[in-house]
């Protein structure tokens, strides 16, 4: 743990940093820390991304990211030292009751990042992704090889930049600082909202209370808490912009939407955000678009570089504009509809031969009638649906309320049309049902209660962990165990149980986990790892097989058609 405190506390700095020049760059004066650090992670992944394209992401990166930061420091160094002491000063007018809550989160969050890793996603693609980025940055047609590292996300790239690879295997705890950074954003507007009564402040400062429901994602780099973390930042920069004294807004909001969505693309609808609030006007003052525009045009154009090189879709994971884009190393349709066409499948939990001949209405009913986890979680969706508008109502910015509650209906009906997944809407969820929560808990000794029972039950999960993932019927982990030694040094980043051997087919000689293994997973095994049997059913079923572009695994991948005799 002292090891994740340490990382954690460069991290900081490091952000910070990068933030406070990024807000400089783009004309921001919005002071508060969290956006400060949020636009410092945006920054480093789009230096990170750029750098991605010509070479890993390794010590040299480090190198030229500390250089950096010395620059800015020299170049601002009496007002970055002001709002350093702006920063340490606020955290010294806060609540004495809220500091100690947020020590003892720091705590409970640390035992978390310092465990055992139980999620299936991890061992098939966050962490081999991740070591694709340390070793040799974009490699083209990596898809081929293992079509889940298409999906290289922004955060893992980020992640990349803070694994630390050349010392370590103990080091992917972005998601645990992601998730800390959102506990004290949220007790700064729970102790504005004592002090000052701001309604708004309180639907946000509630989010402490229901930690553990993205406690499990802080051991992993998982970009789902990443997403939920900042849309809820996001939403509530949206729900004061009639306050703020300045024309920060629309930059702020547009800057934190292309973020999210570069994160995770299934959030693609929150762009609309930024774009009804210009529609609506809800802050007359006069906006710098230029600046969110410039950046959100390179977010974009970094996005389609990334999924030419890695996929050869310039979309991906659509297939839009794919035919126009002839490189040998492109995904071959037949590879690409195998994994979109059961994606589908998986989240609307539908048998592969049941979903073509459905209407998307006959899916959906299918889909709700499956089981009782399904019909709960659309009949709380339809409870919210009712009692938002209520919120509304009630609420001081009505205008902002309503951009998000449409903006969440989009969501909905976008993912219905892709891959629905409870997780992908649930910072709508959580946003909504905090705010309904703030019209009943509002005096502030149950407030504080509320904190403790639910940092009680984050404590209780820590120590005795409902599983996710660690009952899946085709994932062996070790069982989860705690040792004296994580109280310095982390346990390591994979928790599979599985043994590796080196395998051949054709020109291409890989690592594999035993035959017992699912067929998906390849944990930290050394580069280039791919589970033989995905190799063998490909090329049985689909007649491809991956190969090696050139002698070096820099050179990348593409997928050979088998030769039949």
């Amino acid at each position: 743990m002292l090891l994740i405190v340490l990382i954690w506390c460069y991290l900081f700095v490091t952000f910070y940093n990068l933030g406070f020049a990024f807000k400089k760059s783009v004309r921001i004066k919005e002071r508060n820390a969290t956006l400060t650090i949020i636009l410092g992670m945006l920054g480093v992944t789009l230096l990170a991304s750029f750098w991605a394209i010509f070479g890993r992401i390794n010590y040299e990166f480090q190198i030229a990211l500390l250089l950096l930061q010395l620059l800015i420091v020299i170049k601002y160094k009496s007002e970055l030292s002001a709002t350093y002491h702006h920063v340490f000063q606020r955290i010294k007018e806060i609540d004495t009751n809220l500091k100690i809550f947020f020590l003892l989160t720091l705590v409970v969050i640390l035992f978390q990042s310092a465990g055992s890793s139980f999620f299936v996603d991890n061992e098939t693609y966050y962490l081999q992704t991740i070591k694709w980025l340390n070793e040799y940055g974009f490699v083209p047609g990596l898809a081929n090889l293992h079509i889940f590292f298409g999906q290289t996300s922004g955060w893992h790239i980020l992640q990349s930049v803070f694994s630390f690879s050349y010392f370590t295997d103990k080091c992917n705890d972005l998601n645990g600082f992601c998730l800390l950074l959102g506990i004290a954003f949220s007790i700064g507007q729970l102790d504005s909202y004592f002090k000052k009564g701001n309604l708004h402040n309180l639907s946000m400062g509630l989010f402490s209370t229901i930690m553990v429901l993205l406690l499990p994602f802080s051991s992993v780099p998982s970009p789902d808490l990443a997403v939920i973390v900042i849309s809820l930042l996001l939403f509530s920069f949206l729900t004061r912009s009639d306050e703020m004294s300045n024309s920060d807004s629309l930059t702020i909001l547009a800057l934190l939407a292309f973020f999210i969505v570069y994160i995770k693309i299934s959030a693609l609808p929150i762009l609309l955000l930024p774009l009804l609030y210009v529609v609506l006007r809800i802050n007359k003052k006069q906006s710098k678009t230029i600046p969110a525009l410039l950046i959100g045009a390179v977010v974009v154009v970094l996005f389609i570089i990334k999924n030419i090189i890695l996929t050869g879709y310039p979309l991906y994971p659509s297939s839009l504009f794919a035919q126009y884009i002839m490189s040998e190393n492109a995904i071959p349709q037949a590879l690409y509809e195998f994994w979109w066409r059961p994606s589908q499948h998986y989240g609307f939990v539908s048998p592969q031969n049941q979903y073509s001949p459905l209407s998307t209405v006959a899916i959906l009913l299918q889909w709700i009638s499956e089981s009782w986890v399904i019909r709960s979680i659309t009949l709380m969706l339809l409870s919210l649906f009712i009692m938002v508008p209520f919120a509304i109502s009630k609420s001081k910015n009505k205008r902002a309320f309503w951009i998000i509650y449409v903006t969440m209906i989009i969501q909905i009906v976008f993912l219905i049309l892709t891959a629905p997944q409870f997780r992908f809407i649930l910072s709508f969820v959580l946003f909504f049902g905090l705010t309904l929560f703030s019209f009943v808990l509002v005096k502030k000794t149950p407030i504080c209660i509320g904190l403790y029972i639910g940092l009680i039950v984050a404590s209780l999960y820590v120590i005795f962990p409902i599983a996710i993932g660690i009952n899946h019927s085709r994932v062996d982990f070790y069982p989860k165990s705690f040792s004296l030694s994580q109280i310095v040094i982390p346990k390591s980043n994979s928790n599979l149980r599985a043994t590796f051997s080196k395998k051949s087919k054709g020109n291409l000689q890989y690592n594999s986990p035993d035959e017992q293994s699912y067929i998906w997973v390849t944990g930290d095994g050394k580069l280039p790892c791919v589970n033989s049997k995905q190799i063998e059913y490909f090329h049985e079923k689909l007649g491809y097989y991956p190969q090696l572009r050139g002698a070096t695994l820099s050179e990348g991948f593409y997928s050979k058609k088998t030769v039949k005799p």
